[in-house]
């Protein structure tokens, strides 16, 4: 079993964050998988390395060692790949609507 716990470094954990962290933990813990910490680098406006090692040290405090440590910015090539392969065999598409059309529509719940 491989279990991930995927925090975004654009704040501090919440109750949330440790019920899921631990929980993750705990199975990968019991069926002696690993848990996988992935940050969601995603949004590089909102994240800071302050809240990234403070997230690190939260999870020490909760008796939670992840046995790797990685960045989804480290698999955006794979991940292009991916999608690209998806679209061509026609399995995925670019939602081409305009950004504002998107907010009329999801305000009516669309």
């Amino acid at each position: 079993v491989v279990t991930r716990f995927p925090p975004e470094p654009s704040g501090y954990l919440h109750i949330g964050h440790a019920k899921a962290a631990l929980l993750n933990d705990f199975f990968a813990r019991y069926f002696g998988g690993k848990l996988l910490v992935r940050f969601d680098d995603t949004n590089p406006l909102k994240e800071k390395l302050e809240f990234e090692k403070s997230i690190v040290a939260d999870l020490k405090r909760l008796g939670v060692e992840p046995d790797e440590v990685s960045y989804t910015s480290d698999f955006f090539e794979e991940l292009f790949t991916y999608a690209t392969r998806f679209i061509e065999e026609n399995k995925a598409y670019v939602d081409m609507t305009p950004v504002e059309q998107l907010r009329e529509q999801r305000m009516r719940r669309e």
